[in-house]
């Protein structure tokens, strides 16, 4: 499992927080393979302990100048944001790539996906754990939410067609 963000961002460490105290025990309770990535500059201690403390089951990057090693090992990404506001890229960076995604109502904010069909959507420890376990089992879904989540990066949130629609903005104020 993936996560990354900006990691002194306070929003992406409470939500990451949030995941490693409430929702990877749960999941690691069914599933006590599962390995957790956590990638993003400027990592709290707190989570430099946590890996620490893991026996292996948490490793804490830091910085990469290349995600694409880590994208590679990861069945599924988690953005368990509870708080911020604005378009949560890494969930669009995983849409692209085909990677599926557990996030929560708030970590959705500002995309047009669809829960169920193209991302899994979960509030509560126990819901994200139980989805994120759901995924890791279900190879189908796995496939669907990768199929799904890349059509929709392509067909809304790729460059140019985020430019088409800005020129057809211009266009019509001209």
């Amino acid at each position: 499992v993936l996560t990354m963000g900006t990691l002194y961002y306070p929003p992406n460490a409470d939500g990451i927080r949030w995941f490693l105290q409430e929702a990877f025990p749960i999941i690691r309770r069914v599933l006590p393979q599962v390995k957790l990535t956590i990638v993003g500059k400027n990592p709290p201690a707190d989570f430099l302990q946590a890996a620490g403390e893991s026996g292996g089951s948490i490793v804490v990057t830091g910085y990469v100048p290349d995600i694409n090693p880590y994208f590679e090992d990861a069945a599924a990404m988690v953005i368990p944001v509870r708080a911020g506001g604005g378009m949560p890229v890494p969930i669009l960076e995983a849409f692209a790539r085909g990677m599926p995604v557990v996030t929560t109502t708030v970590g959705l904010e500002g995309i047009q996906a669809e829960p169920g069909s193209d991302v899994l959507v979960a509030d509560s420890p126990d819901e994200f754990a139980q989805a994120a376990i759901r995924l890791l089992n279900d190879r189908d879904m796995q496939a669907r939410l990768s199929n799904n989540g890349r059509r929709l990066a392509n067909a809304r949130y790729d460059w140019q067609v985020v430019l088409g629609q800005l020129e057809k903005v211009y266009e019509s104020l001209a």
